[in-house]
């Protein structure tokens, strides 16, 4: 079967950490959102996936290559040109970029998936496309039910009885919407549907296509089994599926790693001596991690491979991602640590370098430097102050 990954967007709800990655390949507890998505594919027989790229293409490309370590066959469409060295992303809008994908070399021959590369999920695909089928349908958009006072976040799909699609309301205010069903983002669609997309103009799946659909009174479905929807839209969405992640409330979704006590999992070349620190479970330590005598590690924390976290530090209910090194002494509470960026769950930052605090918070494969007296005067403070605040 066949499936397409959207992949392409700039993801600046997830920024400072897109500034580094793609959305796609920000990591939930070191591995890419899109991995998990590949290995939901892979279970329900989704064996040839193409990924529309635009933005870090190459970091997607790279990484994935030709899906062989994957056992599917992965390709990729470009949403861009090349522009002295730099790919510069051209929007062409969901259903725009499937066009493209389709007028290349003609790919979608039977119905096929479309899903959004920023969300864990468990849905059962199987029994969605048999839904698709099923119902003849030329396109079936993926719903869930949501408690009615969240509906103001979302685009709301109204249905009749036989859960033919009628309209959608663009995140309604709470008492003006029709429905809880609300759409997911995730599409089986006939080839049918290329009749109804234009190759002139950059056209979206929500906005435009959809709505064209219900209006040429076509065979549209909403279907909206039980399932979990992990949605990683923005920096707190990143947070808290880390989080849930290490405390396995993600679906049929473990840590990777040895779980050395219950919900303490450990990567391996690890340099700890665990009389001589306080780790508080749900916590996920990466591979070749140093942890100092002192520390204490409140869950849920996870703290990526190569990390080096230094004497009486304390990490509390923090994301750390990989080869940082925190410094004796400092206090991380509720916060992201991502390359040179300490950043709270509401998207707030301070850029480490600019802000001059690396005797605080740094990358762990530079060197040792002596800390100069105003250093140290503040770093005796901190002792008595802990942790790095940054107001919302």
């Amino acid at each position: 079967m066949k499936a397409v990954i959207l992949a392409g967007g700039k993801g600046t709800r997830v920024r400072p950490l897109t500034y580094m990655l793609p959305k796609p390949m920000v990591p939930i507890v070191e591995r890419p959102i899109m991995s998990y998505l590949l290995d939901l594919l892979k279970l329900h027989g989704f064996n040839e996936v193409v990924v529309t790229v635009g933005y870090m293409a190459t970091t997607i490309e790279d990484h994935y290559k030709c899906g062989a370590d994957y056992g599917m066959q992965i390709a990729y469409s470009l949403e861009g040109k090349l522009e002295k060295g730099e790919i510069v992303p051209i929007g062409l809008g969901s259903a725009g970029g499937l066009r493209k994908v389709q007028e290349y070399a003609g790919f979608f021959d039977e119905p096929f998936l479309v899903i959004c590369g920023d969300a864990i999920i468990d849905l059962d695909l199987t029994v969605a496309m048999e839904y698709h089928k099923n119902n003849q349908a030329i396109a079936t958009v993926i719903c869930k039910e949501v408690p009615k006072e969240e509906v103001y976040k979302y685009g709301v799909v109204v249905t009749d009885e036989n859960n033919h699609v009628l309209s959608f309301q663009e995140k309604p205010k709470v008492e003006e919407a029709k429905s809880n069903i609300i759409n997911t983002g995730i599409y089986i669609f006939d080839p049918k549907v290329f009749d109804y997309i234009p190759n002139d103009k950059a056209y979206d799946i929500g906005g435009e296509l959809l709505p064209s659909l219900v209006q040429n009174k076509l065979p549209f479905y909403a279907f909206a089994p039980e399932f979990q929807w992990v949605d990683v839209g923005s920096t707190k969405d990143f947070y808290v599926a880390n989080t849930m992640l290490i405390d396995q409330q993600i679906n049929g979704i473990k840590p990777y790693g040895k779980e050395i006590k219950p919900n303490i999992w450990i990567g391996i070349n690890c340099d700890i001596n665990f009389d001589e620190v306080e780790i508080q479970a749900p916590v996920y330590i990466g591979s070749s991690v140093r942890i100092e005598k002192g520390a204490k590690i409140i869950g849920p924390t996870m703290i990526g491979s190569g990390s080096i976290i230094k004497e009486k530090a304390t990490l509390n209910k923090s994301i750390v991602l990989s080869y940082t090194k925190v410094n004796s002494y400092a206090t991380i509470s509720e916060k992201i640590i991502a390359g040179k960026y300490i950043i709270n769950p509401f998207g707030e930052h301070i850029d480490i370098e600019e802000s001059d605090i690396n005797f605080l918070v740094d990358d762990a494969r530079k060197d040792e430097v002596a800390l100069s007296e105003e250093q140290k005067e503040i770093m005796e403070m901190i002792k008595n102050i802990g942790d790095i605040q940054i107001n919302r």
